[in-house]
């Protein structure tokens, strides 16, 4: 399970990135000889093992020994360190976790796929659906990321519909890295008070997002 990179963001969030390549008995290996504590909850599908292995291993590496991972009312990711706001996404081959001291954030990763075309109704709205181009998975696939890193920020609380309760504009600054930064609202504030920064990959997109007044 190689370690990619740590991220950090202008907000003061870090992400950690891990490449997963490893099978479930490689990872129950490594758990054996780190002697971290399995995570609970692992009748489930495969695939689903292996995310809540990964998960754990990277923040046994970020955090050390003794921190609980659980999830508040809504089912966000939660741990047992004061005043530590964390975000957890994965997909096919990668898994992240965001970390910020401060405040709260959420945090998507997504591999560019077809799918997201079939499916990119549920997540744009009108004036989306107009100006990213319907043929585009990249574009397509920041948006995605971008609206489900809004919805894990307010744990839902801004409304359960990514097509109408949160909204994302186009690209208006580059920083180092490549990373994109872009607008964004969520219900009920009609107002762009949020930003996204998001970053191609290699096959996949991710997005950070946060409230715009811990940028300034």
């Amino acid at each position: 399970m190689p370690f990619i990179d740590t991220i950090h963001y202008p907000d003061g969030s870090a992400l950690h990135l891990w490449q997963q390549s490893e099978g479930i008995d490689e990872m129950l290996d490594m758990f054996r000889r780190l002697d971290v504590p399995l995570p609970s909850g692992l009748d489930c599908c495969e695939k689903r093992v292996g995310e809540k292995l990964a998960e754990a291993l990277l923040l046994h590496r970020i955090f050390g020994g003794g921190v609980t991972l659980g999830h508040s009312a809504v089912g966000a990711p939660v741990v047992n360190v004061e005043g530590v706001h964390i975000s957890i996404s994965h997909t096919y081959g990668w898994v992240g976790v965001a970390r910020n001291d401060h405040h709260r954030i959420g945090f998507d990763i997504e591999q560019c796929s077809d799918r997201v075309l079939r499916v990119r109704e549920r997540f744009l709205n009108k004036n989306e659906l107009q100006e990213i181009p319907a043929c585009d998975v990249q574009e397509n696939t920041l948006a995605w990321t971008a609206k489900e890193a809004i919805y894990k920020l307010y744990g839902g609380e801004r409304g359960p519909s990514l097509c109408n309760d949160y909204a994302v504009g186009k690209c208006v600054q580059v920083i180092n890295r490549g990373y994109i930064l872009r607008p964004a609202m969520a219900a009920p504030q009609r107002t762009f008070d949020l930003t996204v920064i998001s970053q191609v990959m290699s096959g996949a997109v991710m997005s950070l997002a946060v409230e715009t007044k811990y940028l300034a």
